[in-house]
Order: C-alpha cells, then sequence, then structure tokens
C-alpha cells in the first residue's frame, strides 16, 4: 500500500473513532448517517484526486 496514503488514513480514521468516543462520553448519540457520509466523501476525494493526478501525469509526458 502507498505510504503517502495510509499517512491519511490513519488519522483519518482516528479522528472517527475519536467523534464517536467523545459524543458517547458526553451523553449525545453520534450522527452516523453524518459520519458515514463524511467518509463516503473522503474517500471519493481521494478516488477523484488520484484519477485527476494520473490524467495530468500522462498529458505532460
Amino acid at each position: 500500500m502507498n505510504k503517502s496514503f495510509l499517512i491519511i488514513l490513519i488519522p483519518a480514521l482516528l479522528v472517527a473513532v475519536g467523534y464517536v468516543i467523545v459524543l458517547r462520553l458526553m451523553g449525545i448519540p453520534p450522527g452516523y448517517p453524518r459520519l458515514i457520509g463524511a467518509v463516503i466523501l473522503f474517500f471519493g476525494g481521494i478516488y477523484w484526486l488520484s484519477k485527476r493526478s494520473g490524467k495530468k501525469a500522462k498529458s505532460g509526458s
């Protein structure tokens, strides 16, 4: 697996876990649909940027 992907993925997962834990400790039910939406947007952005940078590299050569 690409190291740069792990550099982004590991902190994002830690933030998501922290989000759920802190809200549970405060007695507020975590908004799982909102969290899932954020995860989908995050991975969609990574996918979009990877495709975009791949096209730029091919067209520049």
